[in-house]
């Protein structure tokens, strides 16, 4: 169940990572796709987390965020 749980709040932080690209900096997108990325790896969906940092354009942020690196002072999750 927890599964779920998760899958749903990854897509739904995608989804606002989305819409946010279009009128925010990216350092809010990197936070919003970096949380998702998060909740993709609890729901154990490698292959979400794999497309998230291997992205051209966010990839490398998302996967700093991922170790912790501090890029942002946004941090979702």
């Amino acid at each position: 169940m927890t599964h779920i749980i998760d899958r749903l709040e990854a897509w739904t932080l995608l989804a606002l990572g989305l819409a946010a690209g279009i009128v925010a900096p990216h350092p809010v997108t990197t936070a919003l796709w970096t949380a998702a990325a998060r909740a993709f790896e609890r729901a154990g969906d490698v292959g979400m987390v794999g497309r998230l940092t291997s992205g051209t354009k966010f990839g490398g942020r998302v996967r700093a965020g991922l170790r912790g690196d501090r890029l942002s002072h946004l941090r979702f999750a």
